[in-house]
């Protein structure tokens, strides 16, 4: 959609033999890093603190695992 929106200012700028609207077609292409950066809220997310500190216990990690075996 972004990508789009981004064509039909590349289209107006042709028909009005302008080049405002290409500096203006960036917004569009510049915020689908943005969009694509978003973590999907669909998915399960572990609760905010839950997964730092289990890092800060080594828990999850193999080589500690190892080192404890």
């Amino acid at each position: 959609m972004l990508f789009a929106g981004a064509l039909v200012f590349l289209v107006v700028a042709i028909f009005t033999h302008s080049a405002a609207p290409l500096f203006v077609m960036w917004v569009p292409l510049l915020t689908v890093p943005v969009v694509l950066a978003r973590a999907d809220q669909s998915l399960p997310q572990p609760p905010a603190g839950e997964q730092a500190q289990a890092n800060l216990r080594g828990e999850g990690s193999e080589a500690t695992e190892a080192k404890q075996a």
